[in-house]
């Protein structure tokens, strides 16, 4: 059985390709991102208690030459769509949070926030035993509405 991420992606795209211009002619300003590790920008590179880490070669070797926390050796996909629409790549929330936090930067950037993190899911217990301390799909919405004034 396919992967329904997979079906997912592959309706996306199409509808990217075969949207009227119009449709495309919107500003979009941001992209909020949750899932695992398919959209997966680094988050788990921030968490160093995960066991799920993407932050050796040759991740990230075609694209950025050197590991950025992304399970691929390039961009994922969702970083092609932001080049796409022409915004900039989201970073981690996971990266944002200790900058905020530190003082670095001031508020969260305006083109989205990446919540995604391998290992991932939907149920809380999703590979409990496998990779842990992963957040679940319900622990990243309540950070995204944390953000939300």
């Amino acid at each position: 059985m396919e992967s329904p991420y997979i079906l997912l992606i592959s309706l996306l795209l199409i509808s990217f390709l075969f949207a009227p211009s119009p449709a495309l002619a919107y500003n979009i300003r941001a992209i909020f991102t949750f899932g695992d590790s398919i959209f997966d920008a680094g988050n788990n590179h921030f968490n160093k208690n995960c066991t799920a880490q993407a932050d050796f070669p040759p991740y990230g070797s075609s694209f950025f030459r050197h590991p950025t926390g992304r399970f691929t050796n390039g961009r994922t996909v969702v970083d092609f769509i932001s080049q796409f629409v022409g915004i900039e790549l989201q970073k981690p929330y996971l990266e944002l949070q200790s900058e905020v936090t530190n003082g670095s930067m001031k508020e969260y950037p305006s083109n989205g926030i990446n919540f995604a993190s391998a290992g991932s899911g939907v149920l809380r217990g999703t590979n409990h035993y496998l990779v842990r301390k992963t957040p679940s799909t319900p622990i990243t919405t309540t950070l995204f509405k944390s953000l939300i004034p």
